[in-house]
Protein backbone atom coordinates (compact mmCIF):
# COMPACT_ATOMS: atom_id res chain seq x y z
CA UNK A 1 0.00 0.00 0.00
CA UNK A 2 0.91 3.51 -0.30
CA UNK A 3 0.95 6.15 1.61
CA UNK A 4 -1.08 9.34 0.85
CA UNK A 5 2.35 11.62 0.21
CA UNK A 6 2.90 8.71 -2.35
CA UNK A 7 -0.26 9.09 -4.26
CA UNK A 8 -0.06 12.93 -4.14
CA UNK A 9 3.06 12.55 -5.64
CA UNK A 10 2.46 10.26 -7.85
CA UNK A 11 -1.01 12.51 -8.66
CA UNK A 12 1.34 15.89 -9.53
CA UNK A 13 3.85 13.49 -11.73
CA UNK A 14 0.82 12.51 -13.60
CA UNK A 15 -0.53 15.98 -13.71
CA UNK A 16 2.63 17.46 -15.04
CA UNK A 17 2.75 15.06 -17.80
CA UNK A 18 -0.56 15.62 -18.97
CA UNK A 19 0.59 19.35 -19.33
CA UNK A 20 3.90 18.52 -21.11
CA UNK A 21 1.68 16.60 -23.27
CA UNK A 22 -1.32 19.24 -23.91
CA UNK A 23 1.39 21.95 -24.04
CA UNK A 24 3.43 19.69 -27.14
CA UNK A 25 0.17 18.94 -28.87
CA UNK A 26 -0.45 23.22 -28.91
CA UNK A 27 2.98 23.81 -30.04
CA UNK A 28 2.76 21.51 -32.73
CA UNK A 29 -0.92 23.11 -33.94
CA UNK A 30 0.91 26.71 -33.75
CA UNK A 31 3.51 25.25 -36.21
CA UNK A 32 1.74 23.61 -38.55
CA UNK A 33 -0.22 26.84 -38.67
CA UNK A 34 3.14 29.04 -39.25
CA UNK A 35 4.37 26.47 -41.74
CA UNK A 36 0.62 26.46 -43.53
CA UNK A 37 1.12 30.49 -43.34
CA UNK A 38 4.70 30.72 -44.98
CA UNK A 39 3.26 28.04 -47.70
CA UNK A 40 0.47 30.22 -48.50
CA UNK A 41 2.01 33.43 -48.59
CA UNK A 42 4.81 31.62 -51.12
CA UNK A 43 1.93 30.06 -53.60
CA UNK A 44 0.07 33.18 -53.51
CA UNK A 45 2.79 35.28 -54.56
CA UNK A 46 3.71 33.16 -57.35
CA UNK A 47 0.74 32.77 -58.65
CA UNK A 48 -0.99 36.38 -58.19
CA UNK A 49 2.17 38.22 -58.95
CA UNK A 50 1.71 38.12 -63.16
CA UNK A 51 -1.72 39.80 -62.44
CA UNK A 52 -0.78 42.68 -60.23
CA UNK A 53 2.44 43.49 -62.31
CA UNK A 54 -0.17 44.03 -64.90
CA UNK A 55 -2.25 45.99 -62.44
CA UNK A 56 1.18 47.70 -61.17
CA UNK A 57 2.57 48.90 -64.60
CA UNK A 58 -0.75 49.50 -66.53
CA UNK A 59 0.78 47.51 -69.93
CA UNK A 60 1.22 43.94 -70.73
CA UNK A 61 3.23 40.91 -69.26
CA UNK A 62 4.99 39.15 -71.74
CA UNK A 63 6.17 36.61 -69.89
CA UNK A 64 3.65 35.83 -67.14
CA UNK A 65 5.09 32.79 -66.37
CA UNK A 66 8.50 34.07 -64.96
CA UNK A 67 8.35 36.83 -61.75
CA UNK A 68 10.82 38.69 -62.93
CA UNK A 69 8.83 39.65 -65.64
CA UNK A 70 7.49 42.45 -62.77
CA UNK A 71 10.29 44.47 -63.30
CA UNK A 72 10.60 44.46 -67.23
CA UNK A 73 8.72 47.41 -67.39
CA UNK A 74 11.42 49.53 -64.92
CA UNK A 75 8.09 50.42 -62.78
CA UNK A 76 9.52 51.41 -59.31
CA UNK A 77 6.33 50.29 -57.45
CA UNK A 78 6.57 47.03 -59.12
CA UNK A 79 10.14 47.32 -57.60
CA UNK A 80 8.62 48.33 -54.21
CA UNK A 81 6.19 45.70 -54.35
CA UNK A 82 8.30 42.84 -54.85
CA UNK A 83 10.73 43.91 -52.09
CA UNK A 84 7.76 44.25 -49.54
CA UNK A 85 6.95 40.79 -50.37
CA UNK A 86 10.22 39.10 -50.54
CA UNK A 87 10.44 41.04 -46.79
CA UNK A 88 7.54 39.51 -45.78
CA UNK A 89 8.36 36.05 -46.74
CA UNK A 90 11.95 36.46 -45.31
CA UNK A 91 9.68 37.45 -42.07
CA UNK A 92 7.56 34.13 -42.25
CA UNK A 93 10.74 31.90 -42.76
CA UNK A 94 12.66 33.46 -40.30
CA UNK A 95 10.00 33.25 -37.20
CA UNK A 96 8.95 29.70 -38.28
CA UNK A 97 12.89 28.55 -38.21
CA UNK A 98 12.98 30.73 -35.01
CA UNK A 99 9.78 28.40 -33.26
CA UNK A 100 11.00 25.35 -34.94
CA UNK A 101 14.87 26.03 -33.44
CA UNK A 102 13.02 26.60 -29.93
CA UNK A 103 11.74 23.94 -29.41
CA UNK A 104 14.23 21.49 -30.31
CA UNK A 105 16.16 23.38 -27.68
CA UNK A 106 13.32 23.12 -25.17
CA UNK A 107 12.76 19.18 -26.07
CA UNK A 108 16.77 19.17 -25.54
CA UNK A 109 16.50 20.78 -22.08
CA UNK A 110 13.41 18.67 -21.71
CA UNK A 111 15.36 15.26 -21.96
CA UNK A 112 18.47 16.43 -19.80
CA UNK A 113 15.60 16.51 -16.73
CA UNK A 114 13.98 13.48 -17.33
CA UNK A 115 17.54 11.65 -17.53
CA UNK A 116 18.59 13.63 -14.28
Amino acid sequence: MRTTEERVGLIHKRTAELKKERKKKKQRGLDMICIAACLVLVVGIGSFMPGWATGITGGEVHHTSAAASLVGSHAALAYILMGVMAFLLGVCVTVLLYRLHRRNEREQQENLNDEL
